[in-house]
């Protein structure tokens, strides 16, 4: 069993590995950039870094709520990203074997590890690792 945060983007429920995830911050302060790439919002500061603010969105394919919603906060190693989503909700404990292959066409791009049912409700389990490399990524990319 492993605790995990679960968050809303839209009426989709994702689930972060709670050991991954820095901090929630609800309704941060974003920095506008200029000339910034597809699906990146903006910049906040955190602890003294500036961090991109990636669009869960735009991550998932899934559409969000709207609002001033909530950033998640990542590091991978030296780099930090964050994520915003509608609405940090809950968090719960998840065992590796109650998680359920995602359904046919639900994760293209492999940042699924599955799906988990909670109460009738599934809940998207994300690779973490994988959504922030990905991020990273794409600000590197952004920048060349």
């Amino acid at each position: 069993m492993s605790a995990h945060l679960v968050a809303r983007v839209g009426t989709e429920r994702f689930a972060f590995a709670l050991g991954l995830v820095v901090e929630a911050l609800d309704a941060p302060s974003l920095h506008d950039l200029p000339r910034r790439p597809a699906g990146m919002l903006g910049t906040l500061r955190h602890r003294g870094r500036t961090l991109p603010v990636w669009d869960a969105e735009r991550a998932f394919g899934v559409g969000r709520a709207g609002g001033q919603g909530t950033a998640l906060v990542f590091h991978d190693g030296a780099r930090g990203v964050a994520l915003l989503v509608d609405d940090a909700e809950d968090i719960l404990q998840i065992a590796d074997d109650a998680v359920r292959v995602a359904p046919a066409g639900a994760d293209g791009d492999g940042l699924l590890c599955g799906v988990y049912k909670n109460h009738g409700t599934l809940v998207n389990v994300v690779r973490v690792n994988v959504l922030v490399a990905r991020l990273v990524s794409q600000g590197e990319r952004s920048n060349t």
